[in-house]
């Protein structure tokens, strides 16, 4: 059938009827302003945006906050280096394409907060390229805030209001003006809700469904929500705020269908699925298969994975330099480190009685391989491989590692109260015999028998005894041993796969001499695609999960929606310069009290009958339960999960639910100001009356962006006095 046949049938489908559902009226009606009236405000607001965001570019010439990551992974792909990172890799290649088209070689390797860009009169970096390119970026945002509003039929005054209540926050503008992933991830955000409202209004138009317009509008959602995805897992976020939107869509086309129009429904979920659900799929994994096709040279921080993927990158001679690869035998001494943390295996300062983390390499953090029987059944200087039972001595000590066999809590499956012990050896060959063996368990069943190389077998360390594992996180900590890492026994066998449970050979001590030339030969092998995107993929999400709250500037999602503080991006003691990540308070609070009046007016709308109330009216009901229902979804899905999430958490992960608190802060006033129009009333008169509304509201919003200016681009460089007016809430500055 052809796809003119096609269109012509739907049109003629009564499935098709939308007219009954309040958003469609609503969304149907004629702009209420001229379209030179919008396109004139969207270029104000447009250049408002980048002029603020442009203002002091180049200041300071130095390193600021996440700049000493993103900007280390874009010379690392200039040098095709691998690295670790737990974010996927879209924002980051397109950073590193930045510094490609702008002939940067990668020398520069950001390598903390303050380093400064400029070596001998001479810019190291493309910082300025990079910054710019990422101010514009989050120009454009503003305009798609523009046009959302606008196909969502607001007054143009109200599109610009919404737009610049993003404009003008000190926190956007000052996310967008670094090297920070933040940027593209907006854009992406934003780039999502324009499609979707696009595609929406598309399919609730008459006639309009599976045209030309209607799948442009569909790709498009998908390829922004992947792009979203593909830049900061937050994009997650985006995709259940879409998820909901379509699922109550397809629910709308359901509630439709007759009994001879499933074959019509099921086009249209599949349409759906196709481009909602497997093309971001696809997407996504196309920017990893980019990610590996450029990454080829082997680094340090590809220790933090397998065996097998490390052989799948070219050996890079000057990183194996300084981390010989050896073939481990028993008797050999040696430091175990955690596979995903700079964490060694220690016993405790006071009684040596007790297994600790540490970050410090001393004598206490030296082990002695032991073979289960006597090195008379296979000789003494046979290679240690993978599923074999060992028994750790520490050197320091004299003693042997065990498990505890005594339980306080049998039900505690975590250990979190079953530590492990040091034992004599008297005791290790006798009763705690079998407390004191432990296997070294592969990652993979298919390792079973691999020889262990120090610096790159990663392997489980499975007590026989006791059954468990020893599990290390970097979330539990331990006061009482001077805030060194507590091992605890994992004894959920559904865990072991969990990386908390990986450890490696760090080195081995005074290794002969002769074995220093029979340093592990790194020969490349293929690695499939899936393969080493899976492994990737858990290693980003333990790692991620496993970042520690514990931060000078980490902040809980509580106190976000309502600015109390912020973070401190850059200082320069000498010159009295600070660069503080803040929001526009003003703006914040007001969008916070929208939000929770919307709450309170919905919650009435339903516990009570309208005609006891009377407070909303239909009109109002259109918007509350359309776009701003809509809208108000989309805040709560990127703003409460970071309450289930025990990692580090900083006000910018706020961000995304604050553009979308923007749009929604517009909507809601117009719909609320649109109480007492009358018939006879035009749209003139209404737009005088949101235009004063919207000034009012300008005035102190402006105003405390002008206030925090200074904090936000690092100059000019204020007085203590000054600092300390700033210092408001909970915010803490320097030099006061």
């Amino acid at each position: 059938m052809s796809a003119t046949t096609s269109v012509e049938i739907e049109k003629e489908d009564d499935s098709l009827d939308y007219s009954k559902f309040n958003s469609v009226n609503l969304l149907g009606k004629g702009l209420p302003d001229s379209p030179i009236t919008y396109n004139r405000y969207c270029l104000l607001v447009t250049f408002i945006a980048l002029v603020v965001r442009l203002v002091k570019i180049t200041f300071p010439s130095a390193v600021v906050f996440d700049e000493v990551h993103f900007g280390k992974f874009a010379s690392y792909y200039l040098e095709r280096r691998f690295f670790f990172d737990v974010h996927p890799p879209l924002a980051k290649l397109f950073f590193a394409l930045i510094g490609y088209l702008a002939n940067y070689s990668g020398y520069f390797k950001f390598d903390y907060v303050g380093q400064s860009y400029i070596e001998d009169g001479a810019v190291v970096a493309p910082y300025v390229a990079y910054r710019v390119v990422n101010a514009i970026l989050g120009t454009l945002i503003v305009p798609l805030i523009f046009n959302s509003l606008k196909e969502l039929n607001c007054f143009a005054i109200t599109c610009a209001f919404g737009s610049l209540l993003f404009a003008l926050d000190n926190a956007q503008v000052c996310q967008t003006r670094f090297i920070f992933l933040d940027t593209l991830l907006l854009l992406s955000i934003s780039a999502t809700l324009y499609s979707y409202i696009r595609y929406y209004k598309c399919e609730i138009t008459h006639g309009k469904s599976f045209t030309r317009e209607w799948y442009i509008w569909l790709i498009q959602t998908g390829i922004y929500l992947s792009c979203a995805i593909s830049c900061k897992y937050v994009g997650v976020m985006t995709y259940a705020t879409i998820g909901i939107a379509v699922c109550y869509n397809l629910w709308q086309l359901f509630c439709q269908s007759k009994s001879t129009s499933l074959r019509l429904f099921m086009r249209y979920f599949i349409q759906k699925l196709n481009y909602l659900v497997m093309l971001p799929f696809l997407l996504y994994l196309f920017w990893f298969w980019i990610h590996f096709q450029i990454l080829i040279y082997d680094s340090e921080e590809s220790e933090f994975l397998s065996e097998a993927f490390q052989d799948s990158l070219i050996p890079n001679k000057a990183f194996l330099d300084h981390h010989d690869q050896f073939n481990v035998r028993f008797f050999d001494k040696i430091t175990i480190r955690h596979d995903f943390s700079e964490i060694f295996l220690s016993v405790d300062d006071v009684t040596n009685n007790t297994l600790l983390g540490t970050y410090v390499t001393n004598d206490k953090v030296i082990w002695q391989i032991i073979p289960e029987h006597d090195c008379e059944d296979f000789g003494c200087d046979s290679v240690l491989t993978l599923n074999t039972n060992v028994k750790f001595k520490n050197i320091y000590s004299g003693k042997y590692l065990s498990s505890n066999n005594m339980l306080n809590d049998p039900t505690d499956v975590r250990g979190e109260t079953t530590n492990f012990t040091m034992v004599d050896k008297d005791v290790a060959d006798t009763y705690m015999y079998e407390h004191t063996l432990f296997n070294l368990l592969p990652l993979r069943e298919i390792d079973y028998g691999h020889v262990v190389s120090s610096n790159k077998t990663a392997f489980k360390i499975f007590n026989t005894g006791v059954e468990c594992t020893i599990y290390m996180d970097n979330k539990t900590n331990s006061d009482s041993y001077n805030d060194e890492q507590l091992i605890m026994a994992n004894m959920d066998l559904n865990r072991i796969g969990f990386a908390y449970n990986d450890w490696k050979i760090d080195r081995i001590i005074d290794i002969d001499k002769e074995r220093k030339d029979e340093a592990t030969e790194r020969k490349f092998k293929e690695y499939p695609f899936f393969s080493k995107w899976s492994e990737l993929q858990n290693a980003m999400f333990m790692y991620n999960n496993d970042l520690s709250s514990e931060h000078d500037f980490a902040s809980q999602p509580s106190s976000w929606p309502l600015c109390l503080s912020g973070v401190l991006y850059w200082t320069k003691a000498e010159d009295r310069d600070q660069i503080y990540f803040i929001g526009n308070i003003i703006a914040w609070w007001l969008e916070a009290a929208t939000l929770l009046i919307y709450v309170v007016i919905i919650m009435i709308d339903i516990l009570l009958p309208s005609w006891v109330i009377g407070l909303v009216t239909c009109e109002m009901r259109e918007v509350f339960f359309g776009p701003l229902a809509f809208l108000f979804i989309g805040w709560a899905c990127h703003y409460f999960p970071f309450y289930l999430m025990e990692r580090q958490k900083f006000l910018h992960h706020y961000l995304p639910a604050q553009m979308i608190g923007c749009l929604f802060t517009a909507i809601f006033w117009e719909a609320l100001l649109q109480t007492n129009k009358t018939k006879q009333e035009d749209y003139t008169r209404l737009g005088r009356r949101l235009y004063s509304f919207y000034m009012f509201l300008l005035v102190p919003i402006i105003s405390c962006f002008v206030f925090y200016a200074p904090i936000i681009y690092g100059w000019p460089t204020l007085e203590p006095e000054q600092i300390q007016q700033r210092e408001l809430l909970d915010i803490h500055l320097n030099f006061t």
